[in-house]
C-alpha cells in the first residue's frame, strides 16, 4: 500500500504544503486591511498630536501670564516677610535704627545669594567643557606644528 503522495496531501518536510491560490490571496486581503487599519490609526494619532500641541501652546501662554501675575505677590511676600523681622527686632530690642538694619541685611543677604547664584550660571554660559576641549584641540594642533617645524629644521 505504498503509493506517491496526492497533490493535495503535505510532502513529507512540508508542514501545510503548498498554499492554494485562495487562501494566498484571503491572507493578503487581510493584510491590506490590517495597513489600511494601521493608516487610520496612524493618521489619527498624528491629528490628535497636532490638537494637543495646539492645547500646550495655548496652554504655555497662560502658564506664562500666570508666572509674570505671580512675580508681583512674590515680591509683596518678600518684602513683607523682611518687614516682619524688623518688626519683630523691634519689639524685641526697642530699636528703630535696629529694626532697618535687619531689614536691609535681609534684602542685602538675598541680592548676594542670588549675585553667588548669577556667578554660577554665568559660568556655565560660557560652555566650560567645550572651552577646555577646544583649547586641548588648539594645543595638540599646534604641538603637531611644532614638531613638524623641529623635524624639518633637523633634517
Amino acid at each position: 500500500m505504498t503509493g506517491t503522495p496526492d497533490e493535495g496531501t503535505p510532502e513529507s518536510g512540508d508542514v501545510g504544503g503548498q498554499p492554494t491560490g485562495q487562501s494566498l490571496s484571503g491572507e493578503l486581503k487581510s493584510s491590506l486591511e490590517w495597513l489600511e487599519h494601521a493608516a487610520l490609526a496612524g493618521g489619527d494619532l498624528v491629528r490628535l498630536a497636532g490638537l494637543e500641541l495646539k492645547l500646550a501652546a495655548g496652554d504655555s501662554g497662560r502658564l506664562l501670564l500666570l508666572a509674570l501675575a505671580a512675580v508681583p505677590i512674590v515680591l509683596l511676600a518678600w518684602i513683607g516677610i523682611s518687614v516682619l523681622l524688623g518688626w519683630l527686632v523691634l519689639l524685641w530690642l526697642g530699636s528703630g535704627t535696629l529694626a532697618i538694619i535687619t531689614f536691609i541685611l535681609v534684602q542685602l543677604l538675598a541680592m548676594g545669594i542670588m549675585a553667588v547664584y548669577a556667578r554660577k550660571f554665568a559660568r556655565s554660559l560660557s560652555f566650560p567643557a567645550t572651552s577646555r576641549q577646544l583649547q586641548a584641540l588648539k594645543e595638540q594642533l599646534n604641538g603637531a606644528q611644532d614638531t613638524g617645524k623641529s623635524d624639518s629644521h633637523s633634517g
